[in-house]
């Protein structure tokens, strides 16, 4: 088994210590020359995230609520080096493969807790320390799901004998993002041995995830005809009728209705058009299924 870790935390601090008490403006200044430039493939995956309008993310909605967050931050820094080499193993375990990974920790614009992607041409899971003290997910067991999930992502590359990078580029098709999700949501699960739900906002999330799946398929169909984005289905900055991440709720319910007919590793190379196809009608059936009203 082989993995790295690019520990980026040691310079981001350096500069917090010094910089964190200045003004927003000044912080941003800082973290680019004294943190981001001593990783300019890191700097170009962070800028990429959104485009021209990184530099306003960063200063309305991820640097003003750090100082607030350094605590979780520190704790969540903390326990990733004893998740990271576990998960790893766990994970090359249930797959019987043996797939190069390199793990990047840092401190970024809100990029995501996780994201799995190329680094150097290599394998990776980026690990957002900001969005994952954001998030709560400090803890070794949310934690060990939230690096399971990315590595889901990135077997499931390995795989389907892609880069990560592919993938996400195959993740443009809202239909093929919901399997993706969905894929790496439901082998979270098989590798941890149960539903863990660390996505859930509150203790009736997934019931009323569940109560109102038929809508959930009816509305994400409505986006994809209507060639709008499904955004609101993922990420926690964004929800459907105040619940956030639910597309990967939809995307687990997806995999399980695969599972019918496939062992998980044949869904995790099903050809393109086979996916869209089936996803289409999955939620098809779901929608006119559960035809009730939300609750």
């Amino acid at each position: 088994m082989s993995f790295e870790v690019v520990d980026t935390y040691p310079y981001f601090r350096r500069v917090w210590e010094r910089y964190g008490c200045c003004s927003v403006n000044v912080f941003l200044e800082k973290w680019i020359e004294e943190y981001m430039s001593l990783f300019p493939e890191l700097f170009r995956l962070v800028k990429g995230c959104y485009g021209d309008g990184w530099r306003e993310v960063a200063r309305s909605r991820v640097f003003p609520r750090l100082d607030g967050l350094i605590s979780s931050i520190e704790t969540a820094y903390s326990n990733l080096f004893s998740v990271i080499p576990e998960a790893y193993g766990r994970s090359m375990e249930f797959w019987s493969v043996d797939v190069e990974v390199v793990f990047v920790v840092y401190v970024g614009v809100g990029c995501g807790a996780g994201w799995a992607t190329d680094y150097c041409d290599r394998y990776a899971v980026l690990l957002g320390l900001e969005n994952i003290a954001e998030l709560g997910w400090c803890g070794v067991d949310d934690l060990m799901g939230l690096v399971l999930h990315e590595l889901s992502h990135v077997v499931h590359a390995y795989l389907r004998g892609i880069s990560c990078k592919k993938l996400e580029e195959l993740e443009g098709d809202p239909l093929f993002l919901l399997y993706s999700e969905g894929f790496a949501t439901r082998c979270e699960h098989l590798i941890l041995g149960r539903e863990s739900w660390r996505i859930a906002s509150d203790g009736s999330w997934i019931r009323w995830c569940r109560g109102n799946i038929g809508f959930l398929a009816r509305e994400y169909l409505r986006r994809v005809d209507e060639g709008r984005p499904v955004n609101d289905f993922y990420g926690s900055w964004l929800n459907i009728e105040g619940r956030s991440q639910t597309g990967y709720f939809l995307g687990h319910e997806f995999i399980r209705y695969l599972e019918k007919g496939r062992s998980i590793r044949e869904i995790a190379v099903m050809d393109f058009d086979e996916v869209v196809t089936y996803a289409r009608r999955f939620l098809l059936e779901v929608a006119f299924k559960n035809m009730g009203r939300k609750i």
